[in-house]
C-alpha cells in the first residue's frame, strides 16, 4: 500500500471471509480497517467484505470492478 501511495494509485480494501466471524467482531474490523486507510492518500474509503461460501458481497465486488473497467478506458 504504501507504493500504491507514494505512486498515487487508487486502490479498494477488500475483506474476504466475511461469513467467518461474528457480526460484532466483523463490524470492529471494519471500523478498524476503515480508521486505518483514513490515513492513506490513494486508499478508496469505502470497503468491500465478501464471503465466497455465502456469495455475500460478490456482486458487489463484481459491479465495482465492472464500474471501473468501464470508466477507465480498460474495456475491451
Amino acid at each position: 500500500m504504501n507504493e500504491l501511495d507514494k505512486s498515487a494509485v487508487s486502490y479498494q480494501v477488500v475483506l474476504t471471509k466475511g461469513d467467518k466471524l461474528l457480526a460484532r467482531d466483523l463490524d470492529k474490523i471494519i471500523a478498524a480497517t476503515k480508521a486505518a486507510i483514513a490515513k492513506r492518500p490513494a486508499a478508496h474509503p469505502e470497503l468491500i467484505v465478501t464471503s465466497s461460501e455465502t456469495k455475500f458481497g460478490i456482486d458487489t465486488l463484481r459491479a465495482e470492478i465492472e464500474r471501473i473497467v468501464s470508466t477507465s478506458g480498460m474495456a475491451g
